[in-house]
């Protein structure tokens, strides 16, 4: 019998906390200098990951979801 083997980047990503910049604008369908807009303006937390040129930054995905929560009309 064939094992269901999962893609370990699919599996990672469900249990991931965070969000990246890029992966934010894909979710709002927008540029990501207008993520980067909305999340200033909103207050939303940086995380911030590593130092300098070489660091991330990442958004926590419960904040996001809740942000988006709170703007439903």
């Amino acid at each position: 019998m064939k094992q269901n083997k999962r893609n370990p980047k699919e599996t990672e990503e469900h249990h991931d906390p965070y969000l990246s910049p890029r992966e934010l604008a894909v979710r709002w369908k927008c540029a990501r200098s207008t993520a980067d807009r909305i999340v200033t303006q909103a207050g939303l937390t940086k995380v911030l990951l590593g130092e300098g040129k070489n660091g991330m930054v990442r958004y926590l995905k419960e904040e996001v979801a809740a942000y988006e929560f709170s703007r439903r009309t």
